[in-house]
């Protein structure tokens, strides 16, 4: 069988040359690679070459029409067509469920260095599926009724859920652009995780954040991703699980930009200059 023909967005890098991998960027569930579109940007202006890809099913990606049919194994295939296409194994940045891909892809594939936002954790959504349903349980039920196409959420209903209080409409509103319904299979991968079969994962340069005002993942959740990178998280206050959109997204970019700075440095020649 063909591999799907996957939506993919570029940014070549300006600025100072670095002799950096590429930056291989992956999106959670519900959304697609546009809300990488900010911070690409600004890293490609630090001289990085960035690189974003919809999932299969998601964005102008092949793969809507069997999008329920979709699993978790399937999008690490797609992660993998992807990197295989770059000069090079890339640094990989995976967001929510985009995380748990780049950790299932990592048992099995080389890379970089890999930097996770936000990552659904190793055991899976069980745990944060549950705190929703107790914790916000009209707005657990409100995405549930989303996911089967039977609701639209208004914008103070996707702040609520995934921005800080004080995200712009704008911002919400780029995010509510490019939101779709997520593969139920995808979705089921995710919750049942058996936490006694875990592959240990490669040693690598790794990055962990979390957000502090994130309703869906929790900084337990994030610091157990942490521990399996063995590196420790970084809980960045006042953001929401969309980071990388939220109202002080330029705190991610920067956070991220110091951890590549420092892995891959720039050359003494290109620095002096």
């Amino acid at each position: 069988m063909s591999s799907p023909r996957l939506e993919v967005l570029s940014e070549a890098p300006r600025g100072a040359a670095r002799r950096a991998p590429p930056l291989l960027f992956v999106h959670g569930a519900f959304c697609d690679a546009h809300c990488w579109r900010p911070l690409m940007a600004r890293l490609a202006e630090a001289g990085y070459a960035c690189h974003a890809f919809s999932l299969e099913g998601h964005g102008a990606s092949e793969g809507r029409a069997y999008l329920p049919l979709i699993g978790i194994a399937d999008y690490v295939k797609n992660l993998a067509t992807v990197a295989r296409a770059l000069p090079e194994p890339p640094v990989l940045v995976g967001h929510s469920m985009g995380g748990f891909v780049v950790q299932q892809y990592l048992a099995r594939h080389p890379a970089a260095a890999a930097a996770l936002l936000a990552p659904v954790p190793p055991t899976g959504l069980a745990a944060s599926s549950w705190r929703l349903m107790t914790r916000a349980p009209a707005l657990f039920l409100k995405l549930n009724l989303f996911q089967h196409g039977h609701h639209q959420p208004a914008l103070d209903e996707l702040r609520a859920m995934l921005f800080c209080a004080h995200a712009s409409d704008d911002a919400v509103a780029e995010l509510a652009r490019h939101a779709q319904p997520e593969s139920q299979r995808a979705l089921f991968d995710m919750a049942l995780v058996s936490p006694f079969l875990l592959p240990r994962l490669p040693a690598m340069p790794a990055l962990v954040l979390g957000a502090a005002h994130d309703a869906l993942i929790a900084a337990d959740e994030v610091a157990a991703c942490a521990r399996r990178l063995d590196c420790r998280a970084d809980i960045l206050p006042d953001l929401g699980h969309m980071m990388m959109l939220d109202a002080g997204w330029e705190r991610v970019v920067e956070r991220l930009a110091r951890w590549l700075d420092t892995t891959f440095p720039l050359e003494r020649g290109a620095a002096a200059a």
